[in-house]
């Protein structure tokens, strides 16, 4: 069965009941999962989604933020705009994905080279553990704190919810995306970009994605190259100029404009 709990007395009884039946406990919070491990087992099991624990708490102030975790990144980045146009978070570049599960399995995001992973900006955390006892960092331990950071939370309690360390970004961000076929010398574009992608200003996160493609009914492989600078055009180009002038950016593949809506051109809205 399937428990989809409002308060988090529900995770304490769940998770009592659980115990008392000899019933597996599989986590999911509230996004979407590739490998499925929310919704299976070897034995009887019962699923815990916490997409009804949504709950962003934002202190512009203090630069943190409350989140459950049936949150969703989008959610979550979401209502951190709507309270500041110059705080973001390092995160994911896909919104649907549930906060509880990317924070637990030590998620990444476009602006890692900064701010580093999600997981080194949590400062405390609420998680139900096996007892049904309700912890915070300080009564949890360091230990198990650092255990459901890159862990794999669900191996450990249930995780109510986070507390986050938001992260300055410019009013003005910066995003490109460039194409090239093998023909276009995508091998030569992708063998200098794992050269300098560990080397380049610290505020331009490129990925690159390769896909099998057809042009003029030739089939051929595509490299997509998709970026992230945060800082303005003028900037981006000068440091593409000098760090991977190979390829060719120019000032009308730039495209500028707030954090919050480079989430979207991410995420190919």
């Amino acid at each position: 069965f399937i428990v989809a709990p409002t308060h988090v007395s529900h995770i304490q009884a769940s998770i009592i009941c659980c115990k008392r039946f000899n019933l597996e406990i599989r986590t999911r919070s509230g996004g979407h999962d590739f490998e499925g491990l929310s919704y299976m087992s070897q034995t009887p099991f019962v699923i815990v989604d916490m997409f009804m624990l949504k709950s962003v708490e934002v202190d512009v102030e203090d630069q943190t933020a409350w989140v459950d975790s049936g949150s969703t990144i989008g959610e979550l980045y979401y209502a951190i705009a709507e309270k500041s146009r110059v705080l973001g978070f390092p995160a994911g570049v896909c919104h649907s994905v549930g906060v509880g599960g990317h924070f637990s399995g030590g998620g990444y995001g476009n602006m890692m080279r900064r701010f580093g992973l999600s997981v080194d900006n949590v400062l405390d955390a609420l998680i139900v553990d096996s007892e049904g006892r309700v912890l915070d960092r300080a009564t949890m331990g360091e230990d198990l704190f650092w255990a459901i950071r890159g862990g794999g939370g669900a191996s450990f309690g249930v995780i109510v919810s986070w507390k986050i360390r938001l992260v300055p970004v410019p009013e003005v961000v910066t995003v490109f995306r460039i194409e090239k076929t093998l023909e276009q010398d995508a091998s030569d574009l992708v063998f200098q970009w794992q050269y300098v992608a560990d080397k380049i200003h610290d505020g331009l996160f490129i990925r690159v994605v390769l896909s099998p493609v057809t042009r003029s009914d030739r089939k051929t492989i595509k490299a997509k190259f998709n970026a992230l600078f945060l800082g303005n055009s003028q900037e981006l180009l000068s440091v593409m100029n000098q760090s991977f002038p190979q390829l060719g950016l120019v000032a009308e593949q730039c495209i500028q404009m707030s954090w919050i809506q480079s989430v979207l051109f991410w995420d190919n809205y």
